[in-house]
């Protein structure tokens, strides 16, 4: 530990530049999935690898601490005693690093010191240390950086109550240290306080262990609870008032408690189904009755409660739709309805809405918030709310250094929402930017796109199939498909039996049997498809000025006058030969079938047919 004296001062120096120097220092950020592509009224949720942001809070006595996802700590409020860890005792209006914590997996309060869990299942702790809670061996005085507990190599949970420190160890016992003039050691005595861990006796493993205050409560495997400590207002929760109770005692009724949370002289506990009960003191209605009560009590008011937090002389619940609702001390706000008046029944916290976590201290509350901002209220005047002042808020404001925020560039195309969700909503481009309450930036192109539907239409009378690339048109069956907005769509003909493709119209581009259309909207094409039609031609040979006419069923020919015509494939066309004044009919040419005058001809191709007649002499 280091204590005043010149060596420390060269140390606070030191830990003072490092927080300096690491405190703001830069991140690479990202934004996950980049470049983005959304359909008009899809959304994606965005995240932002590498921003630095908060994970969990913590709330003492009168500061508060918080873990950020690049597994700094930050502190901000009373420094007295050294509790925020920056290497001074000057109080901190904003969050300061706690220079020296070594992988901090979790962060938790006690009244005068803080203590992370070392990823590794060590323990460091800062602070005050005038009853050994530091557990480094000493006892007095306090550290202004983190110091490992000696003898804590394998905790699972570090838990630093009022005046004293415990763990959870691997095999889920329970050793403490620090003060132990209550029994909140659980060793049996009551007159000595421990500056090293030592096992709690009668305990056994459990489920959980909550401390603040002046007494420890665990939760045990089978939803039963045991208490000891200072029990001089009922919080130990045995159905007596003696103080102290220096071995775990029952809980009496509790049999379906899911988590603990323990105030300064009370304790709490959120039940399977939602109720919480609370026993102990309540004189300023923090167990949710008037006065005290030595076992559990349900409080009125809380269904469906999701969390729960006790603060010194308060009590926070978050329940299942999102809002928060606080009972008891209220003198500087701390219960978030814009009063100062205490209160037994549960008040509903303003402007909170669906925290991530809650956690009441000594007279200020703290909530993480969706945006990964920490939003704190009520006492303020050694800077426990964070927000770089020294004056209490009877409503939430939100802690400096803290949150991520989201913005687009184009909410007309794409909006944002505080917690990084996207929405599409419109064609077009946004750049959505992300940035850490540190400063650091990423960002990301979102385009949004439409499906826009592409009509084909077949004319003529022919026969012939359209394809898509992308698929989607098979017309014949299918003429009509959804494209990607602003995307090429290739097109192609395919004529059917006796038939032939004979143009496009309504494309961007055509190349032969293809068309492309780019889908800036909606499109319709259309491809013309034509039966095959062959020429038939009819000629006549005249012998001694023999003449006459050719007509056609169906209709097209005569000759005389128009002695050629187009007609469908395999049309059967019908000609007869009609001889002039004078003249005879003597045959025919190029015929499939005759009969008399009727030439008969399949249109399989292009045919000539020859009619000859004969001049008849008069004499």
């Amino acid at each position: 530990m280091k204590r005043i004296g010149p060596t420390y001062q060269i140390l606070a120096l030191t830990a003072l530049i490092m927080s300096l120097t690491l405190g703001l220092r830069a991140a690479s950020v990202a934004i996950a999935p980049a470049n983005a592509s959304l359909l008009v009224g899809q959304t994606l949720q965005l995240t932002a690898p590498g921003a630095v942001v908060p994970v969990s809070i913590a709330t003492g006595a009168l500061h508060t601490c918080v873990l950020y996802s690049d597994q700094s700590v930050r502190c901000t409020g009373l420094n007295s005693q050294g509790e925020i860890g920056n290497g001074t005792t000057t109080n901190a209006l904003e969050p300061a690093l706690a220079a020296g914590t070594v992988n901090p997996a979790t962060i938790r309060t006690g009244v005068e010191h803080t203590c992370t869990l070392v990823g590794d299942g060590r323990m460091q702790c800062w602070g005050t240390n005038y009853t050994g809670q530091l557990g480094d061996g000493t006892m007095g005085g306090f550290a202004v950086a983190p110091q490992f507990v000696q003898g804590i190599t394998n905790a699972i949970k570090a838990i630093p109550g009022g005046f004293h420190s415990c763990a959870i160890l691997s095999d889920r016992t329970v050793q403490c240290w620090g003060r132990n003039q209550d029994g909140q050691l659980g060793n049996g005595d009551a007159t000595t306080d421990v500056p090293l861990p030592g096992p709690v006796q009668n305990l056994g493993a459990v489920a959980d262990l909550s401390s603040f205050g002046y007494h420890n409560c665990a939760l045990m495997p089978d939803r039963t609870a045991m208490c000891w400590g200072r029990n001089g207002r009922g919080q130990v929760g045995d159905g007596t008032d003696n103080s102290p109770v220096t071995l775990p005692h029952q809980v009496v009724g509790m049999n379906s408690a899911i988590a603990l949370s323990l105030g300064g002289y009370h304790s709490c506990a959120l039940l399977q189904g939602g109720t919480v009960q609370c026993w102990g003191e309540s004189e300023f209605g923090q167990s949710g009755v008037v006065g005290f009560s030595k076992v559990p009590v349900t409080v009125s008011g809380i269904a469906n409660a999701a969390a729960i937090s006790a603060g010194f002389r308060h009590t926070c619940a978050l329940l299942a739709d999102g809002t928060v609702r606080c009972w008891g001390h209220n003198d500087f706000g701390q219960l978030g309805d814009g009063t100062t008046t205490d209160s037994a029944s549960p008040v509903q916290v303003k402007s909170i809405a669906n925290p991530l976590a809650i956690a009441a201290g000594e007279v200020h509350t703290c909530a993480l918030m969706p945006d990964l901002s920490v939003q704190c209220w009520g006492g303020n005047s050694s800077g426990s709310l964070g927000n770089g002042t020294g004056v209490n808020s009877l409503a939430p404001v939100k802690m400096h250094f803290t949150g991520l925020t989201w913005t687009s560039s184009n909410p007309s195309v794409a909006t944002i929402s505080a917690s990084g969700l996207v929405t599409a909503v419109s064609r077009g481009t946004s750049t959505i930017t992300a940035t850490d309450g540190f400063g650091n930036v990423a960002s990301t192109t979102v385009t949004v796109r439409q499906l826009l539907t592409l009509a084909v239409v077949r004319q003529g009378d022919g026969l012939g199939t359209l394809t898509s690339n992308p698929a989607g048109i098979a017309c014949g069956a299918t003429c009509t498909a959804s494209f990607m907005s602003d995307s090429p769509v290739t097109l192609t003909a395919a004529a059917g039996i006796d038939s032939i493709f004979t143009g496009w119209t309504g494309c961007d581009s055509v190349s032969g049997a293809t068309c492309t259309v780019t889908m800036s909207n909606a499109r319709s094409v259309t491809a013309i498809f034509m039966l095959q039609r062959f020429t038939l031609s009819v000629s006549k040979t005249s012998v001694l000025l023999g003449n006459g006419t050719v007509t056609s069923s169906p209709s097209g020919i005569n000759c005389g006058t128009a002695c050629s015509s187009d007609y469908v494939v395999r049309t059967q066309v019908t000609l007869t030969a009609a001889p002039a004044l004078g003249s005879l009919f003597t045959g025919w040419s190029g015929c499939d079938a005759v009969n008399g005058a009727s030439c008969t001809v399949a249109m399989t191709a292009a045919k000539r047919v020859t009619a000859s007649f004969t001049g008849v002499s008069p004499f």
